[in-house]
């Protein structure tokens, strides 16, 4: 009666493949090469787990810090201003995709405190529309925001209760606190394009933001209509509107099809145009760590064709017995799959473990680095958080193990194959 009769088919080769798994093999070097490609799997898959979560942390606060701190979209006048901005928000604020519209102006400008000089984007708002559109209104640190238009008339305003918020980098640059005054040189123009004497403007200070990067530093926010009235324009007149979406994430698609409920002839920027490139970034890294990743765990798998190569040769004996007991090719093969596909499996486990653990700790891990060696990984002053963020997506941890354990299987084929094709007189032999 052969052994196949006996026993089922597939509990003979799971049985087989578990012993020799769990007996190891006699040759300490075959031994170290099994080891070498657990651990191979084990770091590829926890790299991999935390370098995604690490990009997910990034694209989240992408999206919840700085593009909450700047426009989705702007739609710009091609001739300079906006017949009615009042009319031209009327008109998108009904589209699906629009969460918020609120009007600008826009001016580059020197700050001048003493000697020192600042560049910076003199920024006319609307106070009650900017909180659809901007996150800053609600970031204030110290002071309060602008003023709702309407408790004081703007005819009415002198020029040194005109007020200003401004952001906490550029305030500790040049050491402007509350109620300070704010001192603007705006850039003039001669009809014929000539560069005029600059017009001098004079706020106060009343709020101090913060939201990070660059953001804090470079841009001042005053009401549109002082802003207006400065500038001899009507208080229905704009340079454009800021519009935010409900995914800005779709900005490219869906800016052109709100632009055309547009009657102004306007352009139309989304913030990949401006800040895109943190996002490409981010995407990029992301494909570069899956290619990298991968070639990690295809070395490892590398390591798993040594390993059983040299165990089908120290397993020659048991191999002919077996076959002559009755053990097909097919049989032969599935043992020294499993065996492969049992090396690599505990080296995913670990990889899955060690690389869960550290993601959900990343933060907490990396700040307690930083506090013992006096360092910072991220500089808030430079980009738009100062810590390192993480977000585990169990999908993609999922997607990571499942392509780990296909590339272990695909390794073990070939050595699998070889052992199933030896005969049995030439085993014994």
């Amino acid at each position: 009666m052969s052994m196949k009769s006996l026993i089922s088919p597939y509990t003979l080769t799971l049985k087989l493949a578990t012993r020799y798994y769990s007996t190891g093999l006699a040759n300490r070097y075959v031994r170290f090469i099994n080891r070498a490609s657990r651990v191979g799997f084990a770091l590829g898959v926890s790299a991999l787990i935390i370098g995604l979560s690490l990009m997910n942390g990034f694209e989240k606060e992408l999206k919840s810090t700085l593009l909450s701190a700047i426009p989705h979209v702007e739609y710009e006048s091609v001739t300079g201003h906006l017949e009615d901005w009042t009319q031209t928000t009327k008109q998108l604020v009904n589209h699906p995709q629009v969460t918020g519209v609120a009007p600008y102006l826009k001016l580059n400008a020197m700050l001048q405190k003493q000697n020192h000089m600042e560049a910076v984007l003199l920024k006319g708002v609307q106070p009650q529309l900017e909180y659809s559109v901007n996150i800053i209104p609600s970031k204030i640190i110290s002071g309060r925001w602008l003023n709702v238009p309407g408790s004081q008339s703007n005819l009415q305003k002198e020029s040194q209760e005109r007020e200003a918020v401004i952001g906490v980098s550029l305030a500790e640059k040049l050491d402007l606190k509350i109620n300070s005054p704010l001192e603007l040189l705006i850039p003039t123009f001669s009809d014929n394009g000539r560069l005029n004497a600059p017009s001098y403007l004079r706020f106060n200070i009343v709020g101090i933001y913060q939201v990070g990067g660059q953001v804090d530093t470079g841009q001042v926010f005053v009401d549109l209509s002082d802003l207006a009235m400065s500038q001899n324009l009507a208080e229905n007149k704009a340079h454009g509107v800021a519009v935010a979406l409900l995914d800005p994430f779709d900005a490219n698609k869906v800016a052109p099809q709100i632009g055309q409920m547009v009657t102004d002839y306007v352009y139309i920027l989304d913030w990949f145009r401006s800040h895109g490139h943190v996002y490409n970034d981010i995407v990029l890294v992301k494909d570069i760590m899956y290619i990298v990743m991968v070639l990690v765990m295809a070395v490892a798998s590398f390591n798993i064709v040594s390993s059983l190569s040299m165990a089908v040769q120290e397993k020659y004996g048991d191999i002919g017995i077996l076959k002559t007991m009755g053990l097909s090719n097919k049989q032969v093969k599935q043992v020294f799959v499993l065996m492969g596909f049992l090396t690599a499996l505990q080296g995913i486990a670990w990889g899955v473990f060690w690389g869960l653990v550290i993601a959900f700790n990343l933060t907490s891990i990396v700040s307690f680095i930083e506090s013992a060696l006096g360092v910072k990984a991220l500089d808030g002053d430079v980009y738009f958080i100062n810590y390192l963020p993480s977000q585990v997506q169990m999908g993609e941890v999922a997607i990571i193990a499942i392509t780990a354990m296909v590339i272990a299987f695909l390794a073990s084929l070939y050595p699998a194959k070889k052992a199933s094709k030896l005969s049995p007189i030439e085993l014994i032999q």
